[in-house]
């Protein structure tokens, strides 16, 4: 009678686990859900796969989902000894995750959709887990956010940071005595009657989407996310170094304007850019050094962080 008492609450949890799967690919992967920038409403997995591929300033997106596993794995034994202790409290959050699901369904919007999952993702946790548990993964479930490719951001961050690498550059390329103008976006060099040079005739810098640190700002802070959440133990540090990843984004493709600025003073605009078509090897290999200036930057400061409040051992008299 203990046997079958004991089966019972554990064959239950299994079902309504399976359920819920059943469940979530129904809604997930076979329900058409979204338009999207297309003229067929697909499914909400399908659509991410979609933006994933045909984006490249989104493809490091593929990778969270196995960071979150590997994570969850890297944490195994600890979660193993958590107890399991599902509430049913849980259905509250699940009802309003299925509000958004609806909603975005509505109004034709994927970004709600994907909002939907993360929500019944949490959900599900605390219902089936608790809430030890979903606090156990707590930085697993919000670091998904990476995972969604929220193609609006482009619009609202790029320009302005274009604005702000075209500014900086500016005021350094004057200090190192280049006389530069700034243009837009653009960064030229002024016009210098002596030599007989028009502006812009010895170099002309347009700093465009890539150069402007968007595609490198979204990729570097999820890996300036993870690895301080790897390296550092006080949460102020994690958050200090995951702040410093749009800095630090803006630190590399200051040195890669630097780069094409002075390769073009020695080589030529045909060497050191090309164009917007055909970018040169070397306007391509400066893409490059935006992410070694930003990760060695990100080592250094972490490496900093590890030894701010970290009190020397004592060490005993001889």
């Amino acid at each position: 009678m203990s046997s079958t008492s004991a089966i019972s609450p554990r064959l239950g949890w299994i079902a309504a686990v399976a359920v819920s799967l059943v469940c979530l690919y129904g809604l997930f992967a076979w329900l058409p859900y979204s338009f999207g920038y297309g003229s067929v409403a697909i499914p909400l997995t399908s659509m991410l796969w979609a933006l994933w591929n045909d984006y490249g300033d989104w493809q490091h997106c593929m990778l969270v989902p196995l960071i979150v596993a590997a994570l969850l794995y890297w944490r195994r034994d600890a979660l193993a000894r958590i107890p399991v202790q599902g509430t049913n409290w849980a259905l509250v959050p699940l009802f309003v995750s299925l509000v958004f699901f609806w909603a975005g369904f509505r109004a034709d919007v994927q970004y709600v959709g994907f909002i939907s999952i993360q929500l019944v993702l949490a959900s599900l946790v605390l219902w089936f887990l608790g809430w030890r548990f979903f606090l156990a993964i707590l930085f697993p479930w919000a670091f998904l956010i990476f995972a969604w490719p929220f193609l609006f951001l482009d619009n609202l961050i790029a320009f302005p940071l274009r604005q702000i690498m075209a500014s900086i550059s500016a005021v350094f390329l004057n200090l190192v005595g280049l006389p530069t103008l700034k243009l837009g976006s653009a960064v030229v060099s002024a016009a210098d009657p002596a030599a007989n040079l028009a502006q812009g005739e010895r170099f002309s810098v347009d700093i465009a989407d890539p150069c402007s640190g968007i595609r490198s700002l979204f990729a570097l802070t999820m890996i300036t996310c993870v690895y301080g959440y790897i390296m550092l133990n006080a949460a102020w540090k994690k958050w200090v170094l995951f702040l410093l990843a749009v800095p630090l984004a803006v630190a590399g493709n200051f040195v890669r304007i630097l780069m094409l600025t002075f390769g073009t003073l020695t080589f030529g605009a045909d060497f050191a850019i090309g164009t917007i078509e055909k970018p040169t090897t070397y306007h391509m290999l400066s893409g490059f050094v935006v992410f070694g200036v930003a990760l060695f930057g990100m080592v250094a400061l972490c490496g900093l962080l590890q030894r701010i409040g970290n009190r020397p051992a004592p060490t005993n008299p001889v």
